[in-house]
């Protein structure tokens, strides 16, 4: 996965997302809202962008080029003329982007520290204050407590996106198009947020709504709604993953 060039062209999206605030504070769009932003900061923010917009899409990339883009050029049965079995192949997979996701999720940790440090400067403590809120309201913590609830939020992010990403792999193995694959993907995606609006009571039970994890557990602190949410996003990582090995053994790699 690392010797495409599909990983880096992330990247740089994920640099240019980082240059966002500074843009925001060059039109004044940070001053008019009121909103109070610094080096701490930043990587919270960035973080909503990022597992909302950017990494979702990466996952429905890679997963489709992984399984459904492997098995139409006839390379997903080549490990398994090795002793390998499929369980085990997709247990692989399942890893492997996991351990790009995080390496993502890294690189944006550390540019977004470095960007906002250089930009609005390190400040004083940790505030996070949405564009609706004034300072009063604005979540406060320290700047040890707001170094550690932005490195424990980038790793709970983890969590979400890999149940998401076997929901992906689950469509893959269903479709034998990368663009089908990628296109219902998408089009889930939008539908499901879209829902989410529409019918509020229905939304703590989406799968996209794992993605707020993190605000949940340190802005809301809602307990029960994160303990909630946990184990919504665990069910729909085990049943789509259950699911992925049932297609996956009955599959015929012959294209």
């Amino acid at each position: 996965m690392f010797k495409t060039k599909k990983i880096y062209v992330f990247m740089l999206v994920i640099l240019l997302y980082n240059f966002l605030p500074s843009l925001e504070q060059v039109m004044g769009t940070i001053d008019e809202a009121g909103v109070v932003i610094n080096g701490q900061t930043t990587p919270f923010y960035m973080l909503n962008f990022m597992i909302t917009n950017i990494l979702p899409l990466f996952i429905i990339i890679f997963m489709a080029d992984m399984i459904t883009g492997e098995y139409v050029q006839g390379t997903l049965k080549l490990p398994l003329l090795h002793p390998v079995s499929r369980t085990k192949l997709l247990a692989a997979k399942a890893i492997a982007i996991s351990i790009v996701l995080l390496s993502l999720l890294v690189f944006s940790l550390i540019l977004s520290y470095v960007l906002g440090t250089a930009i609005f400067g390190w400040g004083d403590q940790f505030i996070y204050q949405e564009a609706d809120q004034t300072i009063q309201e604005a979540t406060t913590y320290s700047t040890s407590q707001g170094i550690i609830i932005t490195l424990s939020s980038y790793l709970l992010s983890i969590y979400p996106l890999l149940a998401f990403g076997m929901l992906i792999m689950f469509l893959a193995l269903l479709f034998n198009s990368s663009g089908v694959t990628a296109g219902i993907s998408i089009g889930l995606i939008i539908f499901l947020s879209i829902l989410g609006e529409v019918i509020e009571a229905i939304r703590p039970y989406l799968i996209i709504n794992g993605f707020a994890l993190f605000n949940i557990l340190f802005v809301e602190r809602d307990i029960n709604y994160f303990t909630i949410t946990l184990i919504v996003t665990t069910l729909y990582g085990i049943i789509f993953y259950l699911g992925s090995i049932y297609l996956f053994q009955n599959k015929d790699l012959q294209y």
